[in-house]
């Protein structure tokens, strides 16, 4: 197993490499194996065994690295995924153990996500009786996709290009202001 290898390859992309499900359950079975045949020698002082000790010290070193850099990406994934109109972002490439990272690191972001745009959206004026809905809301027709955001009325919204929905005036105006949507006028 080149574990210096692997971390070289990982640095190079800023994507994930590809890792068999199991790359980490091989890893422990290959340090194991080196520390057993560490553990083996008669001489803990001979030249071999100073090579072995090198070689397991910095084959740990390389995957606590190679973590490291697959943390990182796997974070920067779940980021992009948390933004994006679709949540699922495949999982190629991963380990098992990444994938839990991966969910787990989405799980928080969203989550987290939706507790500041609540407390974002009591800071906005307060929205005004059924009454005033025509002044307090506002239809428009979507220009592109965007990402799935927490209304100031709480409610969830994930729109698409073409859509046409009825959205708090000030996401309308935010969406105009962007140029991803435009107003739809009716005639009475």
């Amino acid at each position: 197993m080149d574990l210096a290898n692997a971390l070289r390859e990982e640095r190079k992309s800023a994507e994930l490499q590809h890792l068999d499900k199991d790359f980490y359950q091989q890893v422990g079975i290959y340090l194991s194996g080196l520390s057993q045949e560490l553990s083996s020698l008669q001489d803990p002082f001979s030249v071999e065994a100073q090579i072995l000790q090198d070689t397991l010290k910095s084959e740990k070193n390389s995957v606590n690295k190679l973590i490291d850099q697959r943390i990182k990406k796997i974070v920067r994934r779940a980021l992009r995924s948390a933004r994006s109109a679709s949540r699922e972002e495949g999982l190629a490439g991963m380990t098992e153990e990444e994938e839990e990272i991966y969910r787990q690191a989405l799980s928080a972001i969203a989550t987290g996500q939706e507790a500041i745009l609540a407390h974002v959206s009591r800071t906005e004026r307060p929205l005004m009786g059924k009454k005033d809905i025509c002044r307090e809301y506002e239809v428009v027709r979507l220009l592109d996709s965007v990402p799935m955001f927490v209304g100031v009325d709480g409610r969830n919204y994930l729109l698409r290009k073409d859509d046409v929905a009825m959205i708090p005036a000030v996401h309308a105006r935010n969406l105009r202001n962007k140029n991803l949507a435009c107003i739809v006028k009716f005639e009475r």
